[in-house]
This record gives structure tokens, C-alpha cells and sequence, in this order.
């Protein structure tokens, strides 16, 4: 009878032991859970599980496994974080074991409205309007294929758009324009106009021509423009394919241009006129100048790369 008692008394105490486990094993779960980003991750597999992913009740990342266009405008909603920092991603690629991008896809939307802090559109295109309305916005090997808005300067400051590109243009909404620096990445000429206005310092870095061009002015490529946080300016005289390949020139004719922005380059085309520079690194990468080159100074002559261009008149300090 007694060793019926203890074995009882065992048996009880086992069980009690076992369901104090399961309730601190629930509970330690419970805690290591993140009550704010709830899901980690969330694979777009058609519309509805973009809408989901994207809202309030998705996930710190937003993983696209091919293109996909959308009707609606999309908001990318506030409230997330990864490793305890605010944080929300639209991953537009994938990548190898190496973290090395393999393929990249676009994301179609008139509108998308961005409310967490920190977010990123990385390693694909959004195509359409960009509105940001908190801190730490940036496009990480990303390109936005539209115009930038930032609700505020505030939020305009904190972004980082150095790694990434945007077609249009990029100002605070309601404000001016950005400046050259940090504004539209790139302008396709299509008329004399629009060509003198993006030569400007307030124009891009990068001009592109679709055709020949011939203006009766004096142009000036003016400088403070950047690429990527350094002096840059580009005439890009061509079209390429896919992989990079020049597949069309072109020429631009005008009595004069000259050059004022430091690493500027007349590249893929010709420049069929005379060229003054006066900025270091001039260079003309499978370009060509139907005319005469002039030098400032000897600094700036020295500093030039004119090794895989032709120049077909003189080169000369002036």
C-alpha cells in the first residue's frame, strides 16, 4: 500500500514538473516574439499578399520573386522593426548564397507612400511616384523610375539616396526643387530647350540623347553636380543594351562648349564644335571631339584623360 502511495506521489510530481515546463517554454516564446513586427517576412505571390504584406499586419521585408504591376496606390506602413530598430524593406531581387544579386524586378504603382522609418527600396525599380513620410528613407542598389517627395526637409536630410537613382525629380512636396546634388539623377534631351536647361547646375549629372542635335548657342556645361557624393557630369552621346554595349550614337553641333564641372565627361558620341574645360578630369570615354580642345590651365590638362577618345583638331592650354 505504501509503495502504491509513493508511486502516486511520483507520478504527480512528474506531471506538475512537465506542465511547469510547457508554461515556461509558451512563455518564453511569447516574450522572444516581436510584438511589433509581428511576421519577419512575407513572399509576394500575386496582389493580395502585396496589399497584406505592405499594411499593418505584414512584415519587416517584403520579398517580390518576379515584376508586378498594380492598379492602386500603395502605402508601406509604419510601425516595423528588425533587430529592435525601426526598419521595413521591399526586396525587388534575389540574391545567391553569397549575397549576390542574381535577378532584379520591378514593382508598377501610381503612388507609393512610405511611413516607416529606415525603409528601403533595394536591389529592383519602383515605377511611379515615391512620397516619404518619415526619417532614414534610402534606395540601396534601387532605382525609383518617378519623381521623390518627402513630406518635410527633415525627412528629405535623413535619406540616403547615394547607392541608388531616380528619373525625376526630388524635392520636398509643397518646397523647391532639390539642388543639382542631391536632385534628378539623369534628363533625356529632346529638344534645344530642355538641353540648355539641363546643362545648368541646377540639371542632372547625366544627359542623355536619343538623336543628333544641333543648337546655333554657346553651351555651358555648369559644375557643383555630383554622382554618388562625388564631382560628375556626363553627355552621354549614345543608347546601350542591356549588358552595356553602345548600340547607337550620336551628335551634338554647337559653336562652343564649355566645360566647368570637375570628372565631366562627353562619352559614346561626338561633340562636333570647339571644347573649353575648366575643371580638373575632363575625359571623353569612346568619344569624340570634331574640333579644337582648350585648357584653362596645365592642371587642368594634366588632370584629363583623353586616352579612349579622339580629339580631331587641336589640344592646347589657352
Amino acid at each position: 500500500m505504501k509503495w502504491k502511495t509513493l508511486l502516486v506521489l511520483v507520478l504527480s510530481l512528474g506531471l506538475l514538473a512537465a506542465c511547469g515546463s510547457d508554461e515556461e517554454t509558451s512563455s518564453d516564446a511569447e516574450n522572444n516574439e516581436d510584438a511589433v513586427s509581428g511576421a519577419t517576412q512575407v513572399i509576394v505571390e500575386d496582389e493580395a499578399s502585396l496589399l497584406n504584406g505592405i499594411s499593418e499586419d505584414g512584415a519587416w521585408i517584403v520579398i517580390f520573386e518576379e515584376d508586378m504591376t498594380v492598379e492602386e496606390e500603395l502605402v508601406l506602413a509604419g510601425g516595423f522593426t528588425n533587430k529592435d530598430e525601426p526598419a521595413r524593406k521591399l526586396a525587388l531581387y534575389t540574391q545567391d548564397e553569397d549575397r549576390n544579386i542574381t535577378d532584379s524586378y520591378t514593382l508598377t504603382a501610381p503612388k507609393l507612400t512610405v511611413q516607416n522609418e529606415n525603409a528601403r527600396i533595394q536591389g529592383g525599380t519602383f515605377a511611379g511616384d515615391v512620397y516619404v513620410e518619415a526619417n532614414g528613407f534610402s534606395i540601396p542598389k534601387g532605382t525609383i523610375d518617378g519623381n521623390l517627395y518627402f513630406a518635410s526637409a527633415e525627412y528629405q536630410e535623413s535619406a540616403d539616396l547615394s547607392e541608388g537613382e531616380v528619373t525625376g525629380t526630388v524635392e520636398v512636396q509643397g518646397g523647391e526643387e532639390a539642388d543639382a546634388v542631391s536632385g534628378a539623377t539623369k534628363l533625356v534631351v529632346e529638344d534645344a530647350d530642355s538641353l540648355v536647361s539641363g546643362l545648368t547646375a541646377e540639371g542632372p549629372w547625366i544627359i542623355i540623347f536619343e538623336e543628333d542635335l544641333t543648337v546655333e548657342e554657346e553651351l555651358v556645361l555648369a559644375g557643383g553636380v555630383t554622382h554618388r557624393d562625388e564631382p560628375a557630369r556626363k553627355l552621354a552621346l549614345y543608347t546601350q543594351d542591356e549588358d552595356r554595349n553602345i548600340t547607337d550614337s550620336y551628335t551634338l553641333t554647337a559653336p562652343k562648349l564649355t566645360v566647368q564641372n570637375e570628372n565631366a565627361r562627353i562619352q559614346g558620341g561626338t561633340f562636333a564644335g570647339d571644347v573649353y574645360v575648366e575643371a580638373n578630369g575632363f575625359s571623353i570615354p569612346k568619344g569624340t571631339i570634331d574640333g579644337n580642345l582648350y585648357f584653362a590651365s596645365e592642371e587642368y590638362q594634366e588632370s584629363a584623360d583623353l586616352s579612349e577618345g579622339e580629339v580631331t583638331g587641336d589640344v592646347e592650354v589657352q
